[in-house]
């Protein structure tokens, strides 16, 4: 017997370019006839979902995502000096508000839509369902350190994959039937236990030197090490994968405690969280996955 799904409320996971998979899901999706009714995003998810719930198709956001190269990145991220952050999203906000409009509200959207944030200054979860489009993404994808907090609603606002990267919870607010999210950031459940183990320091390894700009971008966000950018802070990719770590926990524990009807778990270890131009691939692999796993319940 084919299970009914009748109202889906959907969650889609933050994962940097990891998160394009979600095109492929949707993709899945449709292929199902399944139409969202209300969509939750955290940081990348809340790109994509902002895109499906101004019900733009993803045959047309397959062709945005896959216009971005390597230079197109290095446009869109560009190195900054500030303090507050890493990349300049200059290019990048108005790359979205090509896509959203301007002046597009959340509220005005036909398909309810939640931007998942967090107030910097005391930590909790701001579930962004008024205001300006591009103004809630912008909050959302604000990764500390490495893009600028949003200053709005009288604090600063980061990334909500800080405190909710699997934004189930909220859409028990909503009307549904099936409740699904899409994880693009799939990790095993840490173990609960310690390890007793003996220290052996690993001898050091002989750099090797970058040669073009894209090339030295990358070596300095994997290593951490200032000479190549002095812009870059060190210790940049030890703390956001840190952040990773933390983040892919708390999904579990959401799992466990919102209890979905179907997490969609995509393994997209392949592929690198900065790495905006394999798009096809990960839009190949979140297609494929999706539709293995919704098979699979369905039946």
């Amino acid at each position: 017997m084919v299970k009914r799904l009748g109202k889906v409320a959907l969650a889609l996971s933050g994962g940097g370019a990891l998160g394009i998979a979600h095109i492929g899901a949707l993709k899945a999706f449709g292929e199902f006839n399944l139409k969202p009714a209300v969509i939750a995003g955290t940081s990348a998810g809340s790109i994509i979902g902002a895109m499906a719930a101004l019900q733009i198709p993803v045959s047309e956001m397959e062709k945005i995502v896959l216009a971005i190269d390597k230079k197109r990145t290095v446009h869109l991220l560009s190195p900054t000096i500030t303090t507050g952050g890493l990349l300049d999203l200059k290019n990048f906000i108005t790359f979205l508000e090509e896509i959203f409009g301007q002046d597009t509200l959340i509220e005005d959207l036909e398909i309810p839509f939640i931007a998942v944030a967090v107030d910097f200054q005391n930590g909790n979860i701001l579930y962004l369902n008024r205001g300006r489009l591009v103004d809630a993404v912008r909050a959302s994808i604000a990764v500390p350190g490495i893009f600028t907090p949003v200053e709005a609603n009288g604090t600063l606002l980061v990334d909500g994959g800080l405190r909710d990267n699997l934004p189930l919870r909220v859409l028990k607010e909503y009307p549904h039937d099936t409740l699904i999210g899409v994880n693009v950031l799939k990790t095993p459940q840490l173990k609960f236990e310690g390890f007793f183990a003996p220290i052996n320091l690993n001898k050091p390894v002989e750099e090797k030197e970058a040669d073009s700009f894209f090339e030295r971008i990358t070596h300095v966000i994997q290593t951490g090490i200032r000479k190549h950018l002095r812009n870059f802070p060190p210790l940049t990719y030890i703390t956001y994968h840190s952040l990773l770590i933390l983040i892919s926990e708390l999904s579990n524990k959401e799992i466990q405690l919102v209890k979905p009807d179907l997490v969609v778990n995509l393994n997209l270890s392949k592929l690198k969280i900065w790495e905006f131009w394999r798009g096809k691939e990960a839009i190949d692999i979140g297609y494929r996955e999706t539709k293995e796993q919704l098979q699979n319940y369905l039946q």
